[in-house]
């Protein structure tokens, strides 16, 4: 999958591989799905979390199984940029909700203006985090993953759109029962995040050159 390729058909083999794959390994995502569940419970833990469903549904398609050891190693390498990107929409969110309803109090279009501008801030620092977050997941620091992050947001805006209407969809949908979304929400969701963002060749060698690169200034500090 190239980045030249037409976004509705990058879409489409998208969707068409994550059914493949969850269909495939549907015991391991479920147990991906149940463990970010229940890791995700502090909320404040929701980014690393998240960077370790990434990490383990990317280890599980590129060896067949879940490597602990990678987990471990993302974590330590971007579990603090995780949690502190997390936040990121939050701040536009609670402004444009103040905004809201300080223009239902007053009608003043001021407030409305600003509440508007506020939630698509907010909106476009989602978008933002999924393509930033697979990076991540993929050993690339945290500069990097949001220029990549960036690149895909403002070069393919439409497809990135898409995706985050399909994973409110699969949000809402899996909901209906407190049960479906534990265990089938990130499944979907993120191994879908995953097919479109994370799984091009190219920038997968990339980033575990990078992660390689880490790993052994992480071993040998004094080494140049």
């Amino acid at each position: 999958m190239t980045s030249d390729e037409p976004d509705i058909e990058r879409f489409r083999t998208a969707i068409s591989k994550t059914g493949r794959f969850v269909y495939r390994h549907i015991t391991a995502l479920v147990g991906v799905s149940v463990v970010w569940f229940l890791a995700s419970v502090p909320l404040v833990t929701v980014g690393p979390a998240t960077l370790c469903a990434y990490a383990a549904i990317r280890s599980l398609r590129e060896s067949g199984r879940i490597d602990r050891g990678v987990l471990v190693e993302r974590l330590r390498t971007n579990g603090v940029h995780a949690t502190l990107l997390s936040a990121l929409p939050l701040i536009p969110a609670l402004a444009a909700g103040l905004y809201a309803d300080s223009y239902l109090g007053s009608r003043s279009t001021a407030s409305a203006a600003l509440a508007v501008v506020c939630a698509y801030a907010a909106l476009y620092a989602v978008l933002l985090l999924v393509p930033t977050f697979v990076s991540l997941s993929g050993g690339a620091g945290v500069v990097e993953a949001l220029r990549k992050g960036r690149k895909q947001l403002t070069g393919h805006p439409t497809l990135a759109l898409t995706t985050g209407l399909l994973t409110a969809a699969i949000l809402v949908v899996t909901a209906a029962s407190t049960v479906g979304f534990v265990l089938l929400f990130p499944a979907l969701a993120f191994t879908l995040h995953l097919f479109l963002f994370g799984f091009d060749p190219e920038s997968a060698e990339q980033e575990r050159e990078t992660a390689d690169r880490v790993r052994r200034l992480n071993r040998f500090p004094t080494d140049s």
